[in-house]
């Protein structure tokens, strides 16, 4: 029986042994497959840091781009009251010169008269005007033809 005692003690050992070894056998494989996904995580963390500063490059660029967009409607909304107050200075640009083309159209009884007149008036004076500047222009062109037409005389050349 104390054979059957040592013979189970050894067994015992012998599995010890046999559980120490395949221990260490998982921990080596562990620690290479820790060290794989360790290797693994650095790869995609620098791929995620590169991710991350183009994706804060784009916010930058769309925040750029839509306060230009905003700056840009400000702008159209203020090209679009000036076009409004446009129209509405046109309006009363139109009623100013309806209502004073119908003063010049229908005169009053007063100055009927004296708009006749002065109408006669300058009729005359640019008849008086445009006669006298025709003559005048007539006057010139015989005064011109009168005058004989000579060669320029020769220059003398001082020759020391």
């Amino acid at each position: 029986m104390e054979i059957l005692l040592y013979v189970s003690a050894i067994i015992g050992a012998l599995s010890l042994l046999l559980i120490a070894i395949f221990v260490i056998i998982t921990l080596k494989s562990a620690k290479q497959t820790i060290g794989e996904v360790s290797e693994t995580l650095k790869r995609v963390e620098t791929k995620l840091g590169g991710i991350t500063e183009k994706s804060e490059q784009l916010m930058e660029k769309t925040n750029r781009i839509a306060e230009d967009a905003e700056n840009k409607l400000q702008s159209l909304n203020s090209l679009s009251d000036s076009a409004k107050n446009l129209g509405n200075s046109t309006d009363h640009m139109n009623k100013s010169i309806l209502a004073i083309s119908e003063e010049v159209a229908v005169p009053p009884e007063k100055y009927r008269d004296l708009m006749e007149k002065a109408t006669v008036l300058t009729e005359t004076a640019a008849r008086i005007y445009y006669r006298f500047q025709k003559e005048k222009r007539h006057s010139e062109w015989e005064e011109k033809d009168s005058i004989p037409k000579r060669l320029p005389a020769p220059q003398s050349k001082n020759r020391s």
